[in-house]
C-alpha cells in the first residue's frame, strides 16, 4: 500500500475530495434553496461518488505489471530480461532464497518467484533492460581436499 507522510493514499485522496464535496454543497444549499439546491446537492453528491471510485480505480491499479518480464529456464540456468526504470545507478537485484527483487527508479520494485535457489552469474542492465543470469544453487557444494 503506498503511503504519503505515514497517512495511506486512497485515505488522503478520499478525504480531500470530501472535504472538496462538502464545501461546495455548504455552498450550493447556502445560497440555493429550494428545488435547484436539491438538484444541484444531487450533482454533487453523484459527482463525489465518482470521483472517490476513480481515485479508488487508481491507487488500487498496479502499474509496474506493465513493465516486460521474460524468464528462460534451460535446465540449472535461468535467463532473465525485465524493463526496470532507471537511472543505472538506481537499479538494484537481490537475490531472497527462491524469490528474486528487482528494484529501480520511481520506486519501483517487482518480486520474481524462481523454481529453485539460484546465483546470480551475470547481471547486466543497458538502456531501461536488465538481463541476468542466474544457476541453480547447489545444495551441498563439493568441498575441496
Amino acid at each position: 500500500m503506498r503511503t504519503t507522510g505515514g497517512f495511506p493514499s486512497a485515505f488522503l485522496g478520499y478525504l480531500i475530495v470530501a472535504l472538496v464535496i462538502v464545501a461546495v454543497f455548504g455552498f450550493i444549499m447556502r445560497f440555493s434553496t429550494g428545488l435547484l439546491g436539491i438538484i444541484l446537492g444531487a450533482l454533487a453528491a453523484g459527482l463525489t461518488i465518482y470521483w472517490m471510485m476513480e481515485i479508488n480505480k487508481s491507487l488500487k491499479r498496479d502499474g509496474w505489471k506493465d513493465f516486460l518480464l521474460e524468464i528462460r529456464e534451460e535446465g540449472d540456468v535461468i535467463d532473465l530480461t525485465a524493463q526496470v526504470p532507471g537511472p543505472e545507478n538506481k537499479v538494484k537485484v537481490e537475490l531472497l532464497g527462491r524469490r528474486l527483487v528487482l528494484k529501480g527508479g520511481m520506486g519501483f520494485q517487482r518480486t520474481v518467484k524462481l523454481p529453485f535457489e539460484a546465483i546470480l552469474k551475470e547481471l547486466k542492465y543497458v538502456n531501461g533492460i536488465l538481463s541476468a543470469k542466474l544457476e541453480k544453487k547447489e545444495a551441498n557444494p563439493p568441498r575441496a581436499r
